[in-house]
């Protein structure tokens, strides 16, 4: 067996050792006065280490339920279960899934569940853990704070080494004889379970608060992730290998990794539902992502976004709420609330199969270690997926929906013009898509078919048009290419009490440009309704823009309106004073009645 700095004779001396009644660090192991080596400590260890393999872990899925742990690889082999209620969110580390419960800590085979030896450990609950075949190393805390417990322990359950720390240490690793221990957000303790000492320590210039290991190799990092090989000795001048994920201003603003320094919950909150997930890999020299991918979660909704610009690439929609997942090869693992594990293929959103934990949960860790993911069926286009997404009829999903909206309309395809207008005439949208949407159309310069038709339409309780449509975007969108064939149809909305006053202004704007005579009657209806009836700002902007077509196509026809409307006293007095300088001072001036199409004045 190896040799350790620390062989408790039984397991009540180590109860008595962390509770602090004996036993206690070399102060050196994470000494506050260290200076910087500029990489010789931490390049020594590498060169220790250097043939010595990670191991990479079988692909592991574990829910957390109110009586204990439900297990099954991603493959679906191998579910178990585990009775035993725990107070801190468990890790999958490696081929063992390390947790605590009421004052133990405790390890057990994720292959089978079988438990495999347990601690106790006084009031610490797990942040994190590390394993390499042979030992597992744990970062406690408590509530209390004031640091807390590092512990590394063997198959047989023989503690092999334990540092009790006053900072915080994240989520740590082991590789033979070292155990690397985050803290202080930039350093990396290596302690050596020979002596306690510490080996070397890494100068991140990064935040670094966990270690763990990933296809083969030890990163340490947290949104970033640095590889330690062999030119981890550069880190500190950032000139390490390291890979981050291309920026994006996501709703719920997600995470890569939560910080390791916390003792998490075993029930997901909204952080767990709302999350980056990624995976290292190898491009020759380069550090990148797997498959070029990257994912963010949102509740039900997951998008996939290309590792260099962060374009949006896929959308994929699940039936529940994803409470955890992992990034595999080749694709990625989401974990629901149902207990419902989706492998999703990286490069497209596809489906690839599904494992089931069997029963609903209450967190969900998930681990890709070494299993691969291939193919994925068709989910349809970006824009088919997209609009997938935005049907749901959830307010929770509001905020992501109106982010995938955006995206949408970017895209100058005309039917996704169609899609926007579903939405918008929908009578069940949410309030904050519905607006999205409206904004969107009016920047719209493709689809106008579709425009038109939707003008077409005017609300109708009996005949199932239960929202008007959104004549104002249309109205804007349909002047600024100069769609003629549209007036008649703004011209109708003028006068159907069911388009809104702000509708009606846009409307009424766009004639300027796009009204010809044979609008006159429906424009002038629209004008002797409302010149003394307007009760707001947008419907007297309308009235006025409705005197001006009036002026400039009915010629003498339309002055006469105009002056009976002035000489009114019923006329609203903002809408008098405007119209009145559209009346000539001499007849001469008077313009001809045309069938022409106006201009803007």
């Amino acid at each position: 067996m190896r040799k350790t700095f620390f062989a408790p004779a039984a397991l009540a001396a180590f109860a008595t050792l962390v509770t602090g009644c004996a036993g206690s660090m070399k102060t050196s192991a994470f000494a506050s006065d260290w200076q910087s080596d500029n990489g010789k400590s931490i390049a020594a260890v590498r060169a220790h280490l250097a043939s010595v393999p990670v191991p990479t872990g079988r692909g592991v899925a574990l829910g957390i339920t109110k009586t204990g742990l439900i297990g099954v690889g991603l493959d679906g082999s191998g579910r178990w279960s585990y009775s035993g209620v725990v107070d801190s969110r468990p890790s999958i580390a490696g081929d063992v899934v390390v947790s605590t419960s009421k004052g133990h800590l405790f390890a057990l085979d994720a292959a089978t569940g079988k438990e495999l030896w347990h601690l106790p450990i006084a009031d610490k609950r797990l942040r994190g853990a590390g394993d390499d075949g042979h030992t597992t190393v744990a970062s406690l805390g408590s509530d209390a704070g004031g640091g807390g417990l590092v512990v590394a322990v063997n198959r047989s359950g023989t503690v092999v080494g334990t540092w009790t720390p006053t900072v915080d240490v994240g989520i740590p690793a082991v590789l033979s004889d070292i155990v690397f221990a985050p803290w202080g957000n930039q350093y990396v303790s290596a302690l050596s379970l020979t002596t306690g000492d510490e080996a070397g320590r890494l100068l991140a210039r990064t935040v670094v608060s966990r270690a763990t290991a990933i296809g083969g190799s030890i990163y340490f990092g947290e949104n970033t992730m640095l590889r330690f090989d062999d030119a981890i000795s550069q880190s500190a001048t950032t000139g390490g290998h390291e890979v981050k994920l291309a920026e994006r201003e996501l709703p719920g603003k997600p995470a890569w990794y939560p910080t390791g320094t916390r003792v998490l919950p075993p029930e997901a909150g909204a952080p767990d539902a709302i999350r980056f997930y990624a995976r290292p890999a190898e491009a020759g020299d380069k550090l990148v992502l797997d498959s070029q991918r990257f994912a963010a979660t949102y509740f039900r909704i997951i998008v996939g976004f290309n590792e260099g610009d962060g374009a949006l690439r896929w959308v994929r929609t699940l039936p529940a709420e994803v409470i955890g997942g992992d990034a595999a090869t080749g694709g990625f693992a989401f974990c629901d609330v149902n207990g419902d594990v989706w492998l999703t293929a990286a490069r497209t959103g596809g489906d690839a199969g599904h494992v089931s934990l069997g029963a609903k949960i209450e967190g969900c860790v998930v681990d890709g270690g070494d299993f691969k993911i291939a193919g994925g069926s068709d989910t349809g286009t970006l824009a088919e997926q997209i609009t997938h997404a935005i049907e749901l009829g959830d307010a929770q999903m509001a905020t992501v929906q109106r982010f995938l909206l955006r995206e949408l309309g970017t895209n100058d395809d005309p039917t996704i013009t169609k899609t926007l207008l579903d939405l918008a005439c929908n009578a069940r949208t949410q309030p904050d898509v519905l607006a999205e949407a409206r904004s969107l159309l009016a920047s719209r310069r493709t689809g106008i078919e579709y425009m038109i038709d939707a003008l077409k339409q005017h609300y109708d309780f009996l005949s199932d048009v239960l929202r008007a449509p959104p004549v104002g975007p249309l109205a804007d969108a349909l002047s600024a290419v100069g769609e003629k064939s549209a007036a008649p149809l703004l011209a109708a909305h003028l006068n159907d009490p069911s388009d809104t006053p702000d509708d009606v202004k846009r409307a009424a704007h766009a004639l300027l440009t796009l009204a010809t005579a044979s609008e006159f009657d429906e424009i002038r209806t629209f004008f002797s309704l409302y010149r003394a009836t307007a009760d707001d700002d947008a419907l007297v902007a309308a009235v006025i823009d409705a005197a001006k077509i009036l002026v400039h196509l009915g010629g003498a026809d339309g002055i006469e309106v105009i002056e009976r409307a002035v000489s009114d006293p019923l006329t609203e007095p903002v809408v008098k004073q405007a119209i009145s300088s559209l009346i000539p001072a001499k007849t001469s001036d008077i313009p001809h009645a045309a069938n022409r199409t106006m201009t803007r004045r």
